[in-house]
């Protein structure tokens, strides 16, 4: 009985016991429910993958829901102007021939599973792989993804959007009221030095000569050196001067310096120079967590507020006030000499009753 006593005892609290309970919540990530595989599943296909691309969107802190309902309705109205596709919630709505003739009961029931059914991660993808925009809400503040599929192109894309709100004349035209800055990205890639390096040869070549800085080919390559040298040559690369803008958010493994003195490595120094103040071409990088985006803007970026909505619109709204003012001051201007002289005769007939009446005042004191 005693030793029966004793294996009751050590059954809760034992060493057994905690082993067992080990085991029961799971060996370290190494098997998963249906259920958690579904919900990592979604959650991958909520951040920016590799070979992604799209645009990047700083918002109000704590509005990202807004601003990814405001975004996606200027980025909609944008693709209908110039793409001439209507978003899916505009198209209307096709009736399907079989449903007309399933009966009432067969229509309701179909409907009621519809409502009913989950969405799989599969199903998910599926949705968000014909989509054209997904707006991703990320594990940061004040920050959101748009992903975007072809047709669209997001440098010329964006330079539409931020140069029509700076031209813009009617302020209650512009829709950024949470937005602030637009940063297209052309290819996303793997946030490594290897994965930095491909990525800028993938987006830069349409730019730049890529052969490298003088002197650095490895002369046990020097075949295939000049192999690539001599297709470069091919194309004639306008000598473009550059500036490069890194901008690094939860990623710790690739520093400043390295990112710029990498994509400068890659960029022929005799034909391209470096120029911070005046540059014909911007190479934005955007480097989030795992994944790295490139583009390249033209130099007109920093004029255009580095894409930033919100300084746009403000400059929109001063500049429309201004022009009210110096449209008034050039219609004064235009006026006779006979009609200004009766509008100063008529102000100065106005302001003689309010003197004549302080008049008997000051002579009773």
């Amino acid at each position: 009985m005693g030793g029966d006593k004793g294996k009751r005892k050590d059954a809760p609290g034992g060493a057994g016991g905690q082993k067992q309970k080990k085991k029961k919540t799971g060996s370290g990530g190494k098997w998963t429910t249906p259920n958690q595989a579904n919900k990592l599943a979604l959650e991958r296909n909520s951040i920016p993958q590799i070979g992604d691309r799209g645009i990047w969107v700083t918002c109000a802190r704590h509005q990202e829901n807004k601003a990814a309902r405001e975004v996606i309705n200027l980025f909609e109205e944008y693709i209908e102007t110039m793409y001439g596709i209507k978003p899916a919630s505009k198209e209307p709505k096709v009736e399907d021939d079989d449903d007309a003739e399933l009966d009432i009961e067969a229509a309701i029931a179909k409907e009621l599973g519809a409502m009913k059914e989950k969405k799989t991660a599969d199903v998910q993808k599926q949705e968000d792989d014909k989509a054209l925009l997904k707006a991703m809400k990320l594990n940061i503040d004040c920050l959101l993804f748009v992903r975007t599929k072809s047709p669209i192109e997001p440098v010329e894309f964006v330079k539409r959007i931020v140069v029509d709100t700076k031209e813009c004349t009617d302020i209650r035209k512009i829709k950024c009221r949470y937005l602030n800055r637009l940063t297209p990205m052309s290819v996303m890639g793997k946030a490594t030095e290897q994965g930095l390096a491909e990525t800028a040869r993938q987006v830069l070549e349409e730019y730049f000569d890529l052969s490298g800085k003088k002197g650095e080919q490895k002369e046990e390559d020097g075949a295939e050196v000049k192999k690539e040298g001599e297709n470069k040559e091919q194309k004639e690369y306008k000598p473009y001067t550059y500036a490069i803008r890194p901008t690094i958010r939860n990623h710790s493994n690739l520093k400043r310096d390295v990112v710029i003195n990498t994509i400068a490595g890659l960029i022929n120094d005799e034909r391209h120079k470096v120029n911070l103040t005046n540059p014909d071409k911007v190479i934005l990088v955007d480097i989030f967590q795992t994944v790295c985006g490139l583009s390249v803007v033209d130099g007109d970026w920093d004029e255009l507020k580095k894409y930033n909505m919100t300084e746009l619109y403000n400059q929109a709204a001063g500049i429309t006030a201004v022009g009210k003012k110096d449209k008034q001051e050039k219609q004064d201007e235009k006026k006779p000499k006979s009609a200004k002289k009766e509008e100063e005769t008529k102000d100065i007939k106005e302001e003689e009753p309010k003197i004549k009446e302080e008049e008997p005042a000051s002579t009773d004191a």
